[in-house]
């Protein structure tokens, strides 16, 4: 079964000691992997998510979210007018225009950005490096999230194509399971080289990977894309498979 996982550290946890050999990609990207069957598996962004129903399942046992700071989706202050927002965003843009009331303009750039805009949305791996080196920011998106809903905001869920075989796919979810189970018994190595590959320090990494990013889907993780998909006005129509597939 082909598998794609978004490309940055977060999903290292989920796919590190999986046995798999998934796909990286983008967020942007995601979502087209899955509707050219290129593969049958994807983590994509719930906004994505939400506009092809009539293609894929919610897989109902892994996503990424957060309840509390994220670290790696924040609002940087810059010096200019106006709001930015780094390319390869989806919820976090539609989270903050949410709960802000703000627009922005898409920039390929942010750190050029800052100087011409006042507030600029970075996610993912740079938005750790901005943290690290200790950046001033405006809002985390998760912590904001959490300060006015009070419920996970969900960034990606696990889909699959509609028909997939589901002894594949639990195949494929035992291998992220087992993954994310030899992280938590053990997180450091994976802590050490993510911190070396995006040249942070271990503590941020270890903040982010161990106490900020949730992985395992419950009830009050569905209930929180419910919640999410009112207030962002997204499609209601998210199929979740049962949970034996």
């Amino acid at each position: 079964m082909r598998v794609a996982r978004l490309k940055y550290a977060h999903s290292d946890p989920l796919f590190k000691y999986s046995g798999l050999n998934p796909v990286p990609t983008s967020n942007n990207e995601s979502i087209k992997l899955i509707l050219e069957e290129e593969v049958d598996v994807a983590f994509v962004p719930l906004t994505y998510a939400a506009h092809h129903c009539d293609v894929i399942n919610m897989v109902p046992y892994f996503a990424v979210y957060s309840k509390g700071p994220v670290l790696s989706a924040r609002l940087f202050r810059g010096s200019g007018r106006g709001y930015a927002a780094i390319e390869d965003t989806s919820v976090n843009a539609g989270a903050l225009s949410a709960l802000m009331g703000v627009s922005f303009e898409r920039v390929s750039d942010p750190y050029d950005a800052l100087r011409r805009y006042e507030g600029v949305l970075v996610i993912g791996d740079e938005a750790l490096r901005m943290t690290a080196s200790g950046l001033p920011y405006i809002v985390d998106v998760g912590e904001l999230w959490e300060e006015r809903i009070g419920k996970p905001l969900v960034y990606a869920v696990m889909v699959a194509r509609i028909g997939v075989d589901n002894g594949e796919l639990m195949r494929v979810i035992n291998g992220i399971r087992r993954s994310l189970n030899s992280f938590m018994v053990n997180p450091e190595p994976l802590i050490r080289e993510v911190a070396g590959r995006l040249n942070v320090p271990e503590w941020v990494v270890r903040d982010y990977l161990v106490k900020s990013i949730r992985y395992e889907v419950n009830d009050e993780v569905i209930d929180g894309i419910n919640t999410e998909l009112e207030i962002l006005k997204l499609p209601k129509c998210i199929r979740v498979l049962p949970r034996q597939c």
